[in-house]
């Protein structure tokens, strides 16, 4: 069976688009397709299809085969492959997790995506982790995202940082520990750390559930990180998040009586190559 397929970064995450196929999403399919030695190689892959509710549907499943929650970097990347597809006009509606989300093509590389639903918050939930006691914050946004402060992380194991800095600490190391963490069995969780930086600004690294891995940027990720740099670290939106591809998103919510919403990131979605492959 050949497939035909556009391939898209959203800020250096980066997806397989297909689009109204009779492609079966199968776990071991997707798992060919996202191999980056065997297959095409990506963080995901979307898949597009035509709605009666909005301009059109999206389905995503990540690298490992698994699904069923918010990608909103693969969102916009799915937005900007509409657009480009005339399936939609510069500003547009679709479907995704059993929402329906609005979007901006703000230019040939820029999406912004609107939330109009307010996230699950824990603040300060305290972990057991490696014999120590680990202040983190949940984040409930679609997709489920632990929020660590690097400081709080640095204080509590400079003994094991090897004084690591938070450009070079093992990411993939700590993040898969509390991923499969017991307080977060059994779905586990995407793994945030988050770096103040002046003006501001948030640096962000993100270990992300069902790729296994850090990728180069998170949407999702990156609003759960400024939601809780707003609470913990006083930072006013729009907020600035520098992502480990050094593409940069724009943060915006609300707070109104306690609650965050009209929620919106602003950042990259390109195209970057079409093909055909055959499973």
């Amino acid at each position: 069976m050949k497939i035909k397929f556009e391939k898209y970064s959203g800020a250096g995450n980066d997806f397989v688009v297909i689009y109204n196929s009779d492609f079966e999403p199968k776990p071991e399919l997707i798992q060919k397709i996202c191999d980056r030695h065997f297959g095409i190689g990506a963080d995901g892959v979307l898949i597009i299809e035509r709605s009666d509710k909005a301009d059109f549907q999206v389905s995503y499943f990540n690298s490992d085969g698994s699904g069923d929650a918010l990608c909103v970097n693969g969102a916009r990347c799915a937005v900007m492959f509409a657009f480009q597809n005339k399936l939609c006009g510069q500003k547009c509606s679709f479907e995704f997790i059993k929402k329906i989300f609005h979007a901006n093509v703000l230019d040939d590389f820029n999406v912004q995506l609107f939330i109009d639903y307010s996230p699950i918050i824990e603040l300060n939930k305290e972990i057991n982790f490696l014999d120590k006691r680990l202040i983190t914050h949940f984040v409930d946004i679609g997709s489920r995202h632990l929020v660590i402060n690097w400081n709080d992380f640095k204080d509590s194991y400079s003994s094991f940082l090897n004084e690591k800095d938070f450009e070079n600490f093992d990411i993939n190391y700590y993040g898969r520990l509390l991923r499969n963490h017991r307080e977060f069995y059994p779905e586990g969780l995407n793994v945030n750390f988050i770096r103040q930086l002046e003006n501001n600004k948030i640096r962000v690294r993100t270990y992300e559930r069902g790729v296994e891995f850090e990728t180069l940027a998170c949407g999702s990720g990156s609003i759960a990180s400024s939601i809780i740099a707003y609470i913990t670290l006083k930072l006013n939106p729009p907020i600035k998040v520098i992502t480990t591809s050094q593409k940069v998103f724009e943060i915006k919510f609300k707070e109104l009586n306690g609650v965050i919403n009209d929620i919106s990131i602003t950042g990259h979605a390109q195209k970057i190559f079409e093909g055909e492959i055959e499973l």
